[in-house]
């Protein structure tokens, strides 16, 4: 196990007009699991292979354990790789590929074995370790690969997307398993990942990046209910918060719709502002008749019935200026609220949970 820290490392590639990776500043304590995400396109990737060595930095270091490697070869930094592919090798067996990379250093052969039945125990391989690649699920594939790391028992793990060739149920049992194992090596982990939802799920801590720049670091729980600024906000969440633009502020008070003025926290907020509410900060008061003074109407377009629990997408009457983007309100209702599609709804926010970022989107700290 090691700490990891990235001290203002870039990377830029050559003839690209900005960095990839741009002054990165990020301190990852022994046996963390810290997630990467963001879109694509985001630098996620590069910071990731930077760290394993596969990237060169430009500019800045990278540390693991206090030790300066960033010229140090991708072999030497005691780091494994699990990859989006697998990468396996079509023509090993599970147990070859698991074993490749030991014999590679001249581990005795015996010490193999023990390593490599002690992964396949921990990763429920035990029945596959004879068979080859082409005789094994998608899941059973990313398991191998996963043992693959495991046996090298290395300072940290790297894990780039490992999930995105599953289906969706796969998906989920997969990354609960890697959250599970994680915990029981104890093995400083940095996990890659453009889906928000296995980045909150697993992670300790997690890094949103945006065109090569650090957003924000926080637990999940801090990024979705304090997020630094819009982006943030926007990307961590599903569904994704609604944004109203536009909204103007008197007394510190905000309108959003005729009539409805709702309080805000901010010590100091200028107009006009962005107003952020998440999909189940919004409560159904009513429905048909006209909305009173600290409520919003809005008419039912679409339904997106989950089993558990229902979305509604619909049309708000706003104030004069406002503009809600995507064009749709999306509220978050439990399955027992019955609603209709073309249905007038007065809902009501609920109170201290609005989100409000200044103009140039960074989020408006409260009292």
């Amino acid at each position: 196990m090691a700490t990891v820290s990235y001290e203002a490392a870039s990377r830029t590639f050559p003839a690209a007009e900005r960095p990839a990776v741009d002054a990165l500043d990020l301190h990852i304590d022994d046996g963390e699991f810290v997630v990467v995400v963001g879109p694509s396109g985001c630098g996620k990737s590069t910071s990731l292979r930077m760290l394993a060595g596969l990237e060169p930095a430009t500019s800045g270091r990278i540390l693991i354990d206090g030790e300066d490697v960033t010229r140090v070869r991708a072999r030497d930094r005691d780091v494994a790789m699990v990859f989006q592919s697998y990468a396996l090798y079509p023509n090993m067996t599970a147990a070859e590929n698991m074993a490749f990379a030991l014999r590679n250093v001249g581990i005795p052969r015996a010490q193999i074995r023990e390593r490599v039945a002690e992964a396949a125990r921990i990763l429920q391989l035990e029945d596959l370790l004879d068979r080859k690649p082409s005789r094994m699920s998608g899941g059973q594939r990313q398991r191998v690969a996963m043992g693959r790391a495991i046996v090298r028992q290395p300072k940290v793990f790297c894990m780039d997307e490992p999930l995105s060739n599953l289906d969706a149920k796969l998906r989920v049992s997969t990354r609960g398993q890697i959250a599970e194992l994680q915990r029981r090596l104890g093995t400083t982990t940095v996990y890659v990942t453009h889906d928000q939802t296995e980045a909150m799920t697993m992670g300790d801590r997690v890094c949103v990046l945006r065109d090569g720049v650090l957003q924000q670091v926080g637990s999940p729980t801090e990024l979705y209910e304090r997020p630094v600024n819009a982006f943030v906000a926007g990307f961590i969440g599903s569904p994704a918060i609604n944004f109203l633009d536009g909204v103007q502020v008197h007394e510190r008070r905000a309108l959003l719709a005729p009539g409805l003025r709702i309080p805000l926290r901010p010590a100091q907020v200028a107009s006009p502002v962005t107003v952020g509410l998440r999909p189940e900060g919004l409560d159904i008061v009513g429905a048909g008749t006209a909305p009173g003074g600290d409520e919003l109407s809005v008419v039912v377009d679409r339904l997106e019935r989950l089993g558990s629990e229902t979305f509604v997408f619909g049309t708000p009457e706003v104030a004069d200026g406002v503009t809600v983007r995507g064009g749709h309100l999306v509220v978050r209702l439990d399955k027992r609220v019955q609603v209709r599609q073309g249905e007038r709804l007065r809902l009501r926010v609920h109170p201290e949970e609005e989100l409000v970022f200044d103009a140039d989107g960074v989020r408006v700290p409260h009292d």
